[in-house]
């Protein structure tokens, strides 16, 4: 991705139509409203875990909500679009001023091996934190993109800040565990920094700032 300028880039995604034009539209929405949400968002979520003797702790679901900012973004540029891999893409930048960041230059090669903040995690300050989402290969690769997307922006929350509840039950021979993992934070700026694929799995590394953590 871009990292020029003090703006906010993203990528909006639609299906791959027959032709570029058929796509474009679709595509330049779903980016606005991404360009709307990472711009500042209150990401609120649950986690529920479950232990039982025999078997070992089991992720049994979650809850999570975004309330993003209104529809008030100006200067939203589209600044590059192509179909690729049954896709339709959307490069689009918004700037704090009204003139756009400038239009990145040359093209970008794509990572010939895993590059390392997959193997090797991501550091980051209280500021900027980073955070790797991680989603299966699917037949359509922009869910699998969705997915690996939501799922970063999920742990940049529960890093800022988590309040973990314990219900335990037990008698002489029987115990059961549920286990709450709980965020509320305010997060601003997020910006997808790379992402890349393997056969199974799709990565994607994004990087933003916490404001505020808002657990009681």
């Amino acid at each position: 991705m871009p990292q020029s300028g003090a703006g906010l880039w993203a990528v909006g995604y639609a299906r791959g139509y027959n032709t570029l034009e058929a796509g474009l539209a679709a595509a330049q929405r779903d980016a606005h409203a991404r360009l709307r949400r990472d711009r500042r968002r209150i990401l609120e979520g649950e986690k529920l875990y479950e232990g039982a003797p025999g078997f070992q702790t089991s992720f049994e679901g979650a809850n999570f909500t975004n309330t993003g900012l209104p529809d008030t973004l100006r200067s939203v540029a589209y600044v590059d679009s192509l179909r690729v891999a049954g896709m339709t893409l959307v490069l689009a930048a918004w700037a704090p001023s009204r003139a756009p960041p400038d239009r990145p230059s040359g093209r970008r090669a794509p990572f010939a091996d895993a590059p390392p903040w997959i193997q090797n995690g991501v550091n980051g300050d209280s500021a900027r934190a980073r955070a790797v989402g991680r989603a299966s290969r699917y037949y359509y690769l922009e869910h699998s993109r969705r997915r690996a997307e939501t799922r970063a922006r999920r742990r940049l929350a529960f890093q800022a800040g988590a309040k973990i509840e314990r219900l335990k039950k037990s008698t002489e021979d029987w115990r059961h565990d549920v286990t709450s993992v709980q965020t509320r934070a305010r997060l601003r700026n997020v910006q997808t920094l790379a992402r890349w694929a393997d056969g199974e799995t799709c990565y994607v590394l994004v990087e933003g700032t916490v404001d505020e953590v808002l657990i009681e």
